[in-house]
């Protein structure tokens, strides 16, 4: 009996001292807003800050490859004339990457998005093809916190306006509870800034 109790308390003790779980293998909901950086879609008297909800899926291989599908359902409401005019934006992507390294303390990784997002206004459509490549960094402070960061480059081409291309980035911290955790993110690119609050179960 003292030998289990023994045991038990030894496998206690190394669960503490565990990293947070960095996995790619996660389903993921919550809660984002998009707000447009210039005036590209909209004139800068255009005051629109789009809420709604995002759903993610990431599955990570044995051989360090992973796949990611990610949507983004937002809308705003403005006045035009007196009248209220509702605005939609819908973003859609499929994320492919490779773990470059894994520590017990951090993962480095490349990927890319590809995909698109669809602004609406009434019957009006404006649509536009998204392209990123980026490298990204997860390191797990301990077994209930960690940070993420992405650095890259952006690229937007939208039927209706001039191509987009420049620098973008993501950054956020995560708080751990065994397979689930909640994070906050923000991130940053040449048409809109992004916030989220999302809950994450990872598998």
């Amino acid at each position: 009996m003292k030998k289990q109790l023994l045991m038990a308390t030894l496998a206690l003790c190394a669960t503490q001292v565990q990293a947070a779980n960095l996995s790619k293998s996660y389903l993921e909901i919550g809660y984002s807003t998009t707000e447009f950086t210039d005036n590209t879609y909209f004139d800068k008297k255009t005051d629109l800050d789009l809420l709604g909800h995002q759903i993610s899926l990431s599955y990570e291989f044995e051989n360090g490859f992973y796949s990611g599908l990610h949507f983004k359902r937002h809308r705003d409401t403005f006045i035009i004339y007196f009248l209220d005019q509702d605005v939609d934006y819908d973003e859609n992507l499929l994320e492919l990457g490779y773990v470059l390294n894994k520590t017990e303390k951090g993962r480095l990784s490349v990927g890319a998005y590809i995909g698109e997002m669809d602004i609406a206004i009434k019957d009006n459509n404006s649509d536009a093809n998204i392209y990123r490549l980026y490298t990204e960094y997860d390191h797990g402070f301990n077994k209930y916190f960690s940070a993420f960061a992405k650095v890259g480059y952006e690229s937007i081409d939208g039927d209706n306006s001039t191509k987009e291309d420049g620098f973008w980035a993501q950054a956020g911290i995560r708080a751990h509870l065994g397979a689930s955790s909640l994070s906050w993110g923000f991130s940053r690119g040449e048409v809109a800034e992004q916030i989220a609050f999302a809950y994450r179960y990872s598998f």
